[in-house]
């Protein structure tokens, strides 16, 4: 990925938040969003986002964008 951290938008409080994708384990589809599971300790932590994973991947540059047909 060229970008480690990434801005995405909270489900829960319509604010921004910073996500470094680097302690990310999963990203996963869910309601209108994403759910993304973080490495943190003895825990998991997941945090709910509006953006969809490829929305997240094509952000971080992870997969190319689509081309409009």
């Amino acid at each position: 990925m060229s970008c480690e951290w990434i801005k995405l938008t909270s489900q829960d409080t319509g604010k921004a938040v910073f996500v470094n994708l680097v302690n990310t384990s999963a990203i996963e589809s869910h309601k209108k969003g994403a759910l993304i599971w973080l490495v943190s300790g003895d825990k998991d932590v997941t945090l709910y986002v509006t953006e969809t994973p490829d929305e997240i991947l094509e952000r971080a540059g992870a997969i190319a964008r689509r081309q409009e047909a």
